[in-house]
């Protein structure tokens, strides 16, 4: 697979950001959040399910972008370990609900996504300016895409 441009890196880490938030960032309650991963968490398979949906479409994604190994070996542990834990009777569900690996595992690929594009790492194209909204942008410093 041949190194990907800038605005097809931007499209993927749009498409991982907003995976993320629907799986854990929907309601915030304080230092809590909560979103569908945490709800269905309650339902017997569906939870399971969706969290393992999730993950490999997080995994999927940061394969596209050319994340490294590393990254998404982490990821596949965090999802694995979430996936797992839903499996014990009432404290699983409880866990998923206050465990955000969704969102944890798109923070690592979306990190990992702007590392490559800061350093140059992209397949020329049209370079657009990266504009940084949601969630995401406050706890992030910018980054400027390199032409």
């Amino acid at each position: 697979m041949g190194r990907r441009s800038v605005s097809e890196l931007e499209a993927i880490r749009v498409r991982v950001a907003r995976i993320g938030k629907l799986s854990d960032g929907i309601v915030r309650l304080g230092p809590f959040s909560l979103g569908l991963d945490g709800v269905l968490a309650w339902a017997p398979g569906l939870g399971e399910l969706y969290s393992a949906a999730a993950g490999t479409y997080i995994i999927a994604q940061g394969v596209r972008a050319g994340v490294s190994v590393p990254v998404l070996a982490a990821c596949g542990a965090l999802m694995f370990g979430r996936t797992a834990v839903s499996a014990i009777p009432f404290a699983g569900p409880l866990a998923a609900d206050l465990l955000t690996t969704h969102k944890w595992s798109t923070r690592l690929v979306i990190a990992a996504i702007d590392r490559k594009i800061a350093r140059g790492d992209v397949a020329q194209d049209a370079v657009s300016p990266i504009v940084r909204k949601g969630w995401w942008a406050r706890r992030q410093a910018p980054i400027v895409a390199m032409a």
